[in-house]
């Protein structure tokens, strides 16, 4: 068994997904979202850059 090298666009997939499932978790804790903005928004915006970080980690997996 010899191990596949690997290509730059699947170290950028994997880079990118743990980018946004890490900015997701901050602005999900209220890090990275000012105060005067609403919780509902800053929930919505967390969860959806958590599952797009999900997606692209799914997606770069399945792909290489």
């Amino acid at each position: 068994m010899t191990a596949k090298p690997l290509r730059v666009s699947t170290i950028i997939g994997y880079a990118l997904s743990t980018i946004f499932l890490v900015l997701g978790v901050v602005v999900l804790l209220g890090l990275a979202i000012p105060d005067y903005l609403p919780k509902q928004f800053r929930i919505t915006m967390g969860v959806v850059l958590v599952l797009w970080g999900v997606f692209r980690f799914v997606l770069t997996k399945m792909k290489g």
